[in-house]
Order: structure tokens, then sequence, then C-alpha cells
């Protein structure tokens, strides 16, 4: 959500009626969703590849993780092709092959065409094809040093790239891996260390909770540079592991865990459905004054991109989960 408002503001309006819509940093949330994802797969996944890799369990990973994210990049990516009206780029052959093949963001190219946001999933993929052996390397000291190593390398290279800040338009759009290179191990040790060392007790989880909120406060109040929140992200997840404390419980709120359920979904829809408000608002601009017109497209862009995400989960992306799991079950 955090993602969508920052292009939101971007796209249509930074402000309505004098008060700014607009809010930094909304991009870090894809770096949240790495670390998040690094966690998340490896406490499904630590017991299947903590001792060994095989060519089939690999196999049968990539495609259970593929039927979870390339059918829906794939029809967001058709559906741009078709609001856009079919008007390709420069380079629109080899722009499409790429995003085919979600590799474009892997320094092939440094135009994000068709879904922009994309770009992240693309990332991921290229994270999910090393996962496994990320896996295997936290069975040994020299492995979680190896991973460690290239958490390091990557904020050390996007310090060099950006000055510190995440931003695609500072480090560059051919350097984009270096973000999933920082965050997805993290997440990967920060499950190994769940796992070995076992979750916090509810009163210490509290209070870390509150610590990396604050820090978070801090960060922001002290303008740091963007990469440190990246610690912050990381107690965070920490702390939040066991699924107790008060944030856990301010989590485990029925609208928040439904907005988990559909996140991919509004993530990937969000470029679509914002054509289709840039495609209406020609017609829609004239019969309504200044104010009415932000309040309509803001309150229709959120509501078809809810719906549409809501949909997605229901009818297209859970049925397609169930379906990689009975196939790994055989």
């Amino acid at each position: 959500m955090a993602v969508f408002w920052g292009h939101y503001a971007d796209v249509f309006a930074r402000d309505v009626a004098g008060i700014s819509l607009f809010l930094p940093h909304t991009h870090l949330g894809v770096d949240l969703f790495f670390m998040l994802s690094g966690f998340i797969l490896f406490h499904v996944y630590s017991g299947e590849f903590q001792k060994r890799v095989s060519a089939k369990s690999w196999a049968v990973f990539m495609r259970q993780r593929l039927l979870r994210i390339y059918p829906l990049h794939l029809a967001t990516l058709m559906a741009v092709i078709v609001l856009a009206r079919f008007e390709l780029p420069e380079d629109g052959v080899w722009l499409l092959a790429l995003n085919l093949t979600l590799t474009h963001t892997w320094g092939l190219t440094d135009v994000f065409a068709f879904n922009a946001p994309s770009w992240s999933i693309s990332a991921e993929f290229a994270a999910y094809l090393m996962f496994p052996f990320a896996v295997l390397a936290t069975g040994t000291v020299w492995g979680r040093v190896v991973l460690g190593a290239l958490a390091v390398t990557s904020a050390v290279m996007l310090w060099q790239l950006g000055a510190g800040s995440l931003d695609l338009a500072l480090i560059g759009r051919a350097h984009v891996l270096w973000r999933v290179g920082l965050a997805f191990p993290v997440g990967v040790l920060l499950g190994w260390l769940v796992l070995s060392r076992g979750a916090l007790a509810a009163g210490w989880a509290s209070v870390l909770q509150g610590c990396a909120l604050l820090l978070g406060v801090i960060w922001a109040a002290a303008g740091l540079a963007e990469i440190w929140l990246i610690a912050v992200f990381a107690l965070l997840i920490f702390a939040t592991a066991g699924d107790r404390g008060v944030l856990s419980r301010v989590l485990a709120w029925r609208p928040l865990v439904w907005l988990g359920a559909v996140s991919y979904g509004i993530y990937l829809l969000q470029w679509p459905v914002m054509l289709v408000m840039f495609n209406l608002e020609p017609w829609i601009a004239p019969y309504l004054p200044g104010l009415w017109l932000d309040a309509v497209r803001l309150i229709t862009v959120a509501g078809l991109l809810l719906g549409a995400a809501a949909l997605s989960w229901r009818w297209f992306e859970a049925p397609l989960v169930a379906l990689g799991r009975r196939r790994a079950a055989v």
C-alpha cells in the first residue's frame, strides 16, 4: 500500500486542496518485502534444503514459486499493453522479451517498460533461483559468513551508487539487484536465527517491537540515509517472528490480515488500474471541478484496486497456489 501511495502521488496528484498527499520513502516497502520474503521462505522450506539441494527439489521449488508469481505478472503485463493501446516503447520487442522472461532487472536494460512495478518481481525471481543454496549455506558457519558478506557487499555497492539512498533514480535501474542482494540474505539469516535460537517471549517481543518503531521515528526525524532502515526492518521482523507482543496483536487485526493476503495483487494491479483511470479521466473531468475530480479519482482508483486484488486472489492466485501444493505433494 505504501508503494501504491507513492506511485499514485507521482502519477496523479501530490496535493489535494493544498493538503499534500506525498509521503517520502514509500519505495522502501519493496526492501521490506525482499527481507520478509527471505525470512518467510526460510521458515517454510528450511527442512527441505538445509541438508542438501537436489535437482528435483530445486525444480519443484521453482515450479511452486513461478505458479505464485508468474501468472499474475503475465496477466498484468498483457493488460498494460492493451491499456496503452499497443504502443510499444523504443526497443519494445527486446523489452517485452525481458519482461516475459522476468529478467528485466538483471542489468540487461535500464528501462522499466510495461508494468513498471514488476521490476521487483524480476529481482525476486533472481533471488528464488539461488534461495535453496542460501538455505543450504545456513547449515555451516562459513555459509552464513558468505550470506552476510553478500549483504554487506550489496550495502557497500548501494552506498557507492546512491550515497545511502535506495531510490531507483539515484542507484540506477541497471543496478537494482543490489537491493535484493542486501535485504533477501538478511531475511534468510533472520530465519536461521529464529529457528536456531527460538522466538522471543511476549514481553521481550513487545520491548523490541517498540524499539524498532522508535528507531524508525528517529531515523525519519534525523533524515538519515535510507539504507540504515534495513537494520530497523531486520529488528522489526525478528521481534515479531514469534507472533507475540503488542505489535503482533495489532497485525492480527482481520483487515490487515486480508490486506496481506491480497497484497501481491495490489502491487501488480496498481499500474493497470491507474492506466484505467488515466484513460477515463478525460471523459469525466469536464463534469467535475478540481477538488471533486481529485476525490473521485482517488476513491475510484483505490476502490478498483482493492476490488480487483480481492477477485484476483479469490479466483486466480489462490487456486494456482493450491495447484502448486498439490503438484508438490505428488
